[in-house]
């Protein structure tokens, strides 16, 4: 099915665009920004400045129109999340200029794309994600087909016939593949620790290795809720494992049980907003959820149990 239009709909409208040069993206921006200037609707790009220039020299200023710059880097999922939904309370129309997705951020990025539709659906914007085509995999367009609803695509807005309901595909792919790291030997190995030997090691470890005190403070926490889950909701052993590199410490916890049941999880906070999936009381949830924007977080269900790795790096390698 084709409309010659996304506008004139409700609800939230979560649009895919992929292009393969920034003059195929302005030709897809500027009628989109200029039907939403006609219309009054606040618009919001965020996008690079060739592309904002582009833009602005077609259209020109307006009340209603909103520049502010594309991330340069990925961020941490749940932070996207939680940005989210303020901004897009303020905005009818939000183009995003999506950044580079390293093949290991991926797996997170892809649960983000997935839980937008859920987190923002009582909104009324209609947000476009543009993705330049010569970075992504094949798997990686896939996944951006199953997560959007809305494809750009032959100058009208097609309804993907390949979306799937965020459960559903949260379900398929909520497991990240291991970190190299973690095929090296680790610094520290700990069966069974109790949470406030392992909040002690941590620390001590990225306090060596001079990792900032916010992120610190961030990684302890992190590891302190995640051993006191696999102790509490999981099943012995609770393995500890540590790998401290100069500018990065990594931390897995792993348990022999199934691990978190909820695919969303992480990615919104615990309670009504989330629906059934995510039960009567915060439980584990509400931990894992500020974990999710204090440090890098990955899942991973396997045949021995269920990891869970935290890791935090100095800001000059991980931007948020």
């Amino acid at each position: 099915m084709t409309s010659t239009t996304a506008a004139g709909q409700h609800g939230f409208r979560h649009e895919l665009l992929l292009h393969r040069s920034t003059q195929e993206l302005v030709e897809f921006v500027v009628p989109m920004v200029r039907d939403g200037v006609a219309a009054q609707e606040p618009t919001l790009l965020l996008v690079r400045p060739d592309t904002a220039e582009a833009v602005l020299h077609q259209v020109g200023p307006s009340p209603y129109l909103t520049v502010q710059p594309a991330l340069a880097q990925p961020g941490r999922p749940a932070l996207h999340v939680r940005a989210a939904r303020p901004m897009l309370a303020s905005y009818a129309r939000v183009v995003h200029q999506e950044p580079v997705i390293p093949s290991s951020q991926w797996p997170e990025w892809r649960r983000l794309e997935a839980v937008l539709n859920l987190a923002l659906s009582h909104h009324d914007t209609w947000a476009v994600c543009a993705y330049d085509r010569h970075t992504l995999t094949d798997e990686m367009v896939a996944n951006l087909h199953a997560t959007h609803p809305l494809i750009a695509q032959d100058g009208g807005h097609q309804h993907s016939d390949r979306y799937q309901h965020p459960v559903d595909f949260l379900k398929q792919h909520r497991n990240c593949s291991a970190d190299p790291v973690e095929r090296t030997a680790p610094a520290v190995e700990l069966v069974d620790p109790s949470p406030a030997t392992a909040r002690a090691t941590v620390s001590g470890f990225a306090r060596h290795h001079r990792l900032p005190t916010g992120e610190i403070d961030n990684l302890v926490f992190a590891v302190h809720e995640a051993v006191t889950n696999a102790l509490m909701h999981g099943r012995p052993p609770t393995l500890l494992r540590l790998w401290a590199q100069p500018d990065r410490v990594t931390v897995t916890v792993t348990d022999t049980g199934p691990g978190p049941s909820d695919p969303l999880v992480g990615l919104l906070p615990p309670g009504p907003v989330n629906g059934p999936v995510n039960g009567p009381g915060p439980g584990p949830r509400l931990g894992l959820w500020l974990s999710h924007q204090l440090v890098d977080v990955a899942h991973r269900h396997h045949a021995d149990g269920y990891t869970i790795r935290l890791a935090a790096a100095h800001p000059v390698d991980h931007a948020d």
